[in-house]
């Protein structure tokens, strides 16, 4: 009877064709069971053999045919400084890793996916209001921008100063 050891090691409970395995380990002495162990990755009298850790390839250095026409531009992966809203660690890392991801929205609820005056410029009677600051830019400067909307008084300037970059980006952001 031949001994027959599972690709994960310790594995104890039912295998292929019914062979019971107990810490790793199975016995049978059926030539269709055993060639099926052995195309599957079992070992056949021995250890199984070693399996090569799977990698995501980054597309960045994947290389392929000619490009014909324009190509299609990803935030995650060729970000620009106009973006809206890039996701975090955007073209510093694999776009497809664990260190590019998109936070959600800030503050929770619903949010434009743009700017409702993108493109636009108030006027007043001192001339053109400031644009607003960036999406991705710190609150330090949206806390500051606020400021320049709102008439100098005191209380609203302490309001201003307690409120988060998600409700200055929704209230004073468009």
């Amino acid at each position: 009877m031949a001994r027959i050891t599972t690709p994960v090691p310790g594995y104890s409970g039912p295998g292929p064709a019914g062979v019971m395995f107990q810490d790793g380990e199975g016995h049978s002495d059926d030539p269709a069971v055993l060639d099926y162990c052995r195309s599957a990755g079992y070992g056949i009298d021995a250890d199984p053999p070693e399996r090569e850790a799977a990698t995501v390839p980054d597309p960045r250095e994947v290389t392929g045919p000619v490009q014909i026409g324009d190509p299609a531009r990803d935030a995650a992966v060729a970000p620009r400084a106009g973006d809206f809203r890039p996701p975090v660690g955007a073209g510093d890392a694999n776009p497809h890793g664990p260190e590019v991801y998109a936070p959600g929205l800030p503050g929770g609820g619903h949010q434009p996916t743009a700017p409702a005056d993108a493109g636009e410029q108030k006027t007043n009677e001192d001339g053109p209001d400031p644009k607003h600051p960036a999406q991705a830019a710190p609150v330090a400067d949206w806390r500051a921008y606020a400021l320049t909307q709102v008439d100098n008084d005191p209380e609203v300037h302490a309001e201003v100063e307690k409120m988060t970059k998600a409700e200055l980006i929704k209230k004073y952001g468009g």
